[in-house]
């Protein structure tokens, strides 16, 4: 009984780690995301038509227009027309 149960904890903690949010750039030319992760910055550069996965713990993500927004690690940033949306 006891190993079913610790079986099935280490599921559920393996599928909630392999989430990530995701960024996909509609755009024809490259956007540029900022991405605030544990403390430190770094530039997330999106070529035209490029997804990528980041953020799997949650983070802060400047968006191409400046604002500041805090995820979780299960959005979508949708970019298009220079405009960034979360879904």
């Amino acid at each position: 009984m006891w190993k079913s149960l610790v079986a099935a904890v280490a599921l559920v903690a393996a599928i909630g780690s392999a989430h990530a949010a995701s960024a996909v750039n509609k755009d024809a030319e490259t956007r540029t995301l900022v991405v605030t992760e544990g403390g430190s910055k770094s530039d997330l550069a999106l070529a035209a038509g490029e997804t990528v996965e980041f953020c799997p713990k949650g983070c802060f993500v400047t968006l191409p227009n400046g604002d500041l927004e805090a995820l979780t690690g299960s959005e979508t940033v949708e970019i298009s027309g220079g405009v960034a949306r979360i879904k």
